[in-house]
């Protein structure tokens, strides 16, 4: 009797420790999958192998429909062939996220950061990234609010790398969708927009406002 409730008493001990920790253990893993997915796309590879536990640590899941998801034991892979655009790199920030193309979907944003619009891509006048802010650990979007005015963004395609510099961030009302808008005008240089969450309300449990972060194509 004593033994096993010494072996309880471990395991209550190892579960605070991993409780208490389980912020940095998350951080340290979505980094480690992130890392991979970067290294993939750069070599030229259609799918990275994700293991169930890394799943379950990250959030971290194939987002593609043709992808079965009956046994959650066994891995899976995130599909970067048609689906991954990039990698976004803010140094400033400590941001490295890769970028999947499409309309932005729950799964993406698990991923990484998306672009908005089914249509969306990279040649458009105002190139629109959205990310999740992920509470207390620093991945996707959360440390977005470091970056400041003049700071640099790379956008590493297959194509090439395309710089950027932020040239504007504010606190928008979530409805402000013309932050989204195209500029017409064949003249206007190319920008990108940031979009992600701010001001969290714990008794309604919802973001009130929106970061965006703007930027301007360096030629």
């Amino acid at each position: 009797m004593r033994v096993l409730m010494r072996l309880l008493g471990l395991l209550l001990i190892g579960a605070a420790v991993v409780l208490f920790f389980w912020q940095d253990i998350q951080e340290y893993f979505t980094d480690r999958v992130n890392d991979r997915i970067i290294e993939a796309f750069h070599n030229g590879e259609e799918n990275v192998e994700i293991a169930w536990w890394e799943r379950f640590i990250t959030g971290i899941d194939s987002y593609d429909g043709n992808v079965a998801r009956a046994d959650s034991n066994k891995s899976q892979g995130v599909r970067l062939s048609g689906n991954m655009e990039g990698v976004l790199n803010i140094p400033s920030a400590n941001i490295s996220e890769p970028v999947f193309g499409g309309e932005w979907t729950e799964e993406k944003l698990r991923n990484g950061l998306s672009f908005v619009n089914e249509d969306d891509h990279i040649d458009m006048q105002n190139v629109l990234i959205a990310g999740h802010r992920v509470e207390g650990a620093g991945i996707r979007f959360n440390h977005l609010d470091r970056a400041e005015i003049g700071d640099k963004i790379e956008f590493i395609t297959r194509e090439g790398t395309r710089e950027f510099v932020i040239t504007e961030i504010e606190l928008v009302d979530p409805t402000a969708v013309e932050v989204m808008d195209q500029d017409p005008d064949p003249s206007a240089s190319q920008e990108m927009t940031l979009i992600t969450c701010d001001d969290y309300n714990p008794e309604t449990m919802t973001w009130d406002t929106r970061l965006i972060v703007k930027a301007e194509i360096v030629e």
